[in-house]
């Protein structure tokens, strides 16, 4: 009986303890989980019941996602976005938008003050709490991407004193001093006004901008991918190697499990179906590496393959076809063309953003494709997708433009987008590009190449607003770029305007680093996006008008998806147009040294045109 009632005190101390424990459920962990992992739970937890129609209902409002948590996830998301480390005990006082305010405000017993900062025009009240020496969590900026700004956080020592602040992520957040005017973020101007008296020259936390959706758990995030990987070879993407009339590269998607990276190529027969000769068919290996999405439930893993190809003749259509897992054969026969090794005629595609409406997209595309077919190559200015860091985007971005990119090459540029949550690892994946950039940057992101008598160069904006040091580094190699090429024509691609539709989205710092490379080589077109608008500089040379082409250079903003900003034309500003989609043109013309820059709409009208003509020795 003793035992009995021994064993009955156990269970029940062990009960009681469990109660008392879980009664306090929002007590932080020595480790908690991060957002991304949090979510990932989530999505597991609920795919097990849930159809995926259901799953994108609760991911379409950040609401819909709160009531599904549990309260250890939602724990999690209240503490694991922002770790720090303070050595006293502080204040700390976040300040956000009224209509957005973050759940874990009250949860962590932050309480609202009559206090406020002004953010974009806009009063933000300000929430406080004290917290004791050590570490410190604060949550998600939001579950959905309905807040246009990141919340701002401040830090003061609740004795006056210094206060030494040690973040764990010191790459996502900036420890600053609180001023009239100082930005809340690190790479776009966002000033806050309005300052209280005893939060001036407290700590300001700054986030890149890019962040302020990084932790939209909900809107946008669906954890099954409608677009599964298989077999058979898809996502084809094709770009120059370092000579575009002799190599090209190709990379395609399969599921993991076809290991084999192959692919066969031969010179066109005059139909275009199959090759010339099928004695000349000649099979490259490559090498093939797995990428992991582990939210996507349905498709966690893909397998890229990548295969080079060098000593192909110039100017010549070849048809290939891929090693294909799913008959042990191969994919059809497709068709591509290396770029001319001397001066010819030639065209080619620019193209804004694309990030939002892939069907329309895709039918811009399909357009574009059908009406030029002679074009010999794609640029895209960046923001290639919504949200750069999970599949479902590339997914659909891949699937609207099959039967394009395959038979193109396509020659990308990174956006902000690409680079949100987890910076461009899905987008360097999938593109692999010339390998000629400074050293001092990763691979696919800065990079140029020689296609005819054109000199392109793409840099990275990205990497330059948040580092004036990575700008300058861009803006020497391309200078030594510029200085090496005896191209007669020439074009830089960035994402960020230097030259924007809206004062809101100027970028002075780039216009600083990169204007007097692009001023002393005469580059003629500097080819962008970003901004969602579409809009074409006069001549510029020294951030001043100029009378013609032949002493400036024509500045370019276009968007070719269906997310649209509204614009505020400038000084600078010759031509625009506002929520419209285009695709350009750019034709070279060879010996009469003239480019034809149109612009196009959806339904194929010409928008807008320039002509310039250049004289012999201008082209040398």
């Amino acid at each position: 009986m003793a035992q009995l009632q021994n064993r009955v005190r156990f269970l029940v101390t062990i009960l009681l303890t469990g109660l008392m424990t879980g009664c306090n459920d929002r007590t932080p962990s020595t480790h908690p989980a991060t957002p991304s992992e949090t979510l990932r739970a989530v999505g597991q937890r609920l795919s097990r019941s849930r159809s995926i129609d259901d799953l994108t209902t609760i991911a379409s409002k950040g609401s819909r996602l709160l009531a599904e948590l549990t309260p250890a996830e939602r724990d999690a998301l209240g503490r694991g976005h922002l770790e720090a480390e303070i050595d006293r005990p502080a204040i700390i006082e976040v300040a956000a938008n009224p209509g957005a305010l973050p759940f874990w405000l009250a949860d962590q017993g932050f309480t609202a003050t009559t206090d406020s900062l002004e953010v974009q025009g806009e009063r933000w009240p300000l929430h406080r709490k004290r917290f004791e020496a050590g570490k410190v969590g604060l949550g998600v900026n939001a579950l959905d991407r309905a807040v246009a700004e990141h919340y701002v956080a401040l830090f003061r020592a609740e004795d006056g004193g210094p206060l030494s602040l040690q973040v764990r992520r010191p790459d996502r957040w900036q420890t600053v001093q609180a001023t009239e005017g100082v930005s809340a973020t690190l790479d776009a101007l966002v000033p806050i006004r309005q300052i209280p008296a005893h939060l001036s020259g407290s700590i300001l936390l700054q986030v890149p901008r890019e962040l302020r959706h990084a932790t939209a758990l909900a809107r946008g995030r669906i954890w099954k991918t409608h677009v599964a990987s298989s077999q058979t070879p898809d996502q084809v993407a094709i770009s120059f190697g370092p000579n575009p009339a002799r190599d090209l590269v190709w990379t395609w998607r399969t599921e993991p499990g076809v290991t084999s990276t192959a692919l066969r190529l031969a010179p066109a027969s005059s139909r275009g179906d199959g090759p010339a000769d099928p004695n000349a068919v000649r099979q490259v290996s490559g090498e093939s590496r797995l990428v992991h999405s582990p939210d996507l439930l349905n498709d966690p893993a893909i397998r890229r393959h990548q295969v080079r190809v060098d000593q192909l003749e110039p100017a010549t259509s070849y048809v290939y076809s891929l090693a294909d897992g799913a008959s042990g054969g191969w994919s059809p026969w497709r068709t591509i063309r290396t770029g001319p090794e001397r001066p010819d005629h030639f065209q080619f595609f620019y193209l804004g953003d694309a990030q939002c409406g892939f069907e329309g997209w895709g039918r811009l595309l399909d357009t574009a494709h059908k009406r030029h077919p002679e074009a010999g190559f794609m640029i895209l200015a960046g923001d290639l997708v919504d949200r750069g860091n999970e599949r479902t985007n590339w997914d659909h971005f891949f699937l609207r433009a099959k039967g394009v990119f395959d038979t193109l090459p396509l020659m990308p540029c990174v956006g902000n987008h690409e680079y949100l949550d987890q910076g461009p690892r899905l987008y360097t994946s999938f593109f692999q590009l010339p390998q000629n950039g400074p050293p001092e940057i990763a691979p696919n992101l800065v990079y140029s190449f020689e296609y005819g008598n054109a000199f392109v160069a793409v840099l990275d904006s990205n990497l330059a607003l948040v580092d004036r040091r990575l700008a300058r580094i861009q803006a020497e190699w391309l200078d030594a770029a510029l200085t090496k090429t005896q191209a007669a024509w020439t074009f830089v691609v960035f994402h960020h305007p230097i030259y924007a539709s809206h004062p809101s989205r100027l970028n002075p710092t780039l216009g600083e680093d990169w204007i007097p490379v692009f001023d002393k080589h005469h580059v003629d077109f500097v080819l962008q996006g970003h901004d969602h608008a579409y809009l074409r500089t006069y001549p510029m040379r020294g951030n001043q008008r100029v009378a013609s082409n032949a002493e400036g250079t024509t500045y370019v903003v276009s968007v070719s998806g269906e997310k649209f900003c509204e614009q505020d034309p400038r000084d600078y500003t010759e031509f625009s147009l506002t929520h419209v989609s285009t695709y350009q043109t750019i034709d070279i013309e060879v010996p009469s040294n003239r480019l034809t820059y149109r612009a196009w709409n959806l339904e194929g009208q010409e928008v807008d045109r320039l002509v310039i003509q250049k004289r012999s020795a201008e082209a040398l």
